[in-house]
């Protein structure tokens, strides 16, 4: 879906950590309804393409809309109605209960609201809990949860799957799909390494390369033979499933 103004947009000469330039003269526009998956390498500045998005890092040169608002002008208030950010490794220092969490995440407290995101996210038996006491797979389960109850038009997640078993991994593509499918305007950007994930879930990807450039668009069109070549630096197999999403193998 394309129709209306973007939800979020950037425009950044340069994409960056440090000295080092990431990425180049990006362009990026958000639509109601897009799930945005952003690939690449190591290093390739995936995690620092999400912050800047999000308004945690900033770029020189480079704008960020929000609803068509610049980004720096929200007050937190706003912007926090307007996206929710969820970091590949959350950082606990407080071993507060997981429902009280994802509670804080929420704009007015909605114990029972709370308690559905951890039952669709399968850690409702975790709800009293103490955030330190989890693996990092439920860990990141409840990160996620705590984005979702954030409600926000503009979800941000870092290597959402990237500690989960094949079957959360399935749960997780679908309950993310349902969740930008909504009526409320709503789009996804992610991260991830698990192509084949990323086949099953991204509307639209972007491909970061290693020598700063970029490609991007309709997921059927990004995912292909030379684009991950150049992303990855090694040659793939491509196995069509007829109605199903196309897997992908890497090969020596």
């Amino acid at each position: 879906m394309t129709s209306g103004p973007a939800l979020l947009q950037l425009r950044a000469p340069c994409v960056g950590a440090g000295a080092q330039a990431l990425v180049r003269d990006l362009h990026l526009q958000l639509h109601e309804g897009q799930r945005w998956a952003v690939i690449g390498r190591n290093g390739a500045g995936k995690s620092t393409l999400l912050r800047v998005l999000a308004g945690l890092q900033a770029q020189p040169g480079a704008q960020v809309l929000l609803g068509g608002e610049p980004l720096g002008r929200l007050a937190p208030a706003r912007l926090a109605r307007w996206r929710a950010y969820m970091p590949a490794t959350p950082h606990d220092r407080f071993g507060i209960a997981v429902l009280d969490a994802v509670m804080l995440g929420q704009r007015e407290p909605d114990t029972a609201r709370a308690q559905d995101w951890l039952r669709l996210l399968d850690v409702a038996q975790l709800a009293r809990r103490s955030l330190l006491h989890l693996s990092a797979g439920e860990r990141q389960r409840v990160a996620l949860a705590q984005a979702l109850a954030q409600d926000t038009a503009v979800l941000l997640l870092d290597e959402p799957a990237s500690f989960q078993d094949p079957r959360h991994q399935s749960a997780l593509a679908g309950l993310l799909r349902a969740h930008a499918d909504a009526a409320a305007p709503r789009a996804l950007v992610f991260s991830a390494h698990d192509l084949n994930w990323v086949a099953a879930l991204a509307t639209h990807v972007l491909a970061l390369l290693p020598d700063g450039s970029w490609r991007a668009g309709q997921a059927r069109d990004v995912l292909s033979h030379d684009t991950l070549q150049a992303a990855y630096g090694c040659a793939w197999q491509r196995i069509e499933r007829g109605g199903r999403s196309d897997l992908w193998v890497p090969l020596d």
